[in-house]
């Protein structure tokens, strides 16, 4: 996928569980789990919901992107040698509708994350090493 390595890509590739951040209308942050299906054809990610008794739902992360559509992504994990995770600065987007095409009982209702900048630490540097920052991407408006 454009802007990201080698590694930090196979790290995404092996995790599907991430924290998005989203602030509402009056800036109030918000964080929640979240799966993710990395689209490396389109260049972006793609928030997926399972599809639950009732019908879709709304849901807050959705509202505030379509208010606000800056966010941050945040996939990580703990091993033996230490921390390490990717961090992912972007801008989202609310589909209506192709959710339920990311994976088999999920809604129809989706958000997509276009990359803008990208942080990672423990996977192309040491565990403890200052994060390896760069911009990616598209800019933000």
């Amino acid at each position: 996928m454009r802007g990201f390595s080698d590694g930090e890509f196979a790290y995404l590739l092996e995790h599907d569980l991430a924290r998005l951040a989203t602030a509402g209308g009056k800036g109030t942050p918000h964080v929640v789990p979240v799966r993710i299906h990395l689209q490396p054809d389109r260049g972006m990610i793609a928030v997926g919901s399972r599809m639950l008794p009732g019908g879709v739902r709304p849901r807050r992360y959705r509202r505030d992107v379509a208010g606000n559509p800056e966010v941050s992504l945040v996939v990580d994990d703990f091993t033996e040698d230490g921390p390490r995770g990717v961090l992912i600065q972007g801008l989202g987007r609310v589909h209506a509708h192709g959710g339920d095409r990311l994976k088999p009982g999920y809604e129809p209702v989706w958000v997509e994350i276009m990359p803008v900048a990208v942080a990672s630490w423990g996977i192309d540097t040491g565990a403890y090493d200052p994060p390896r920052s760069r911009p990616v991407g598209v800019t933000p408006r």
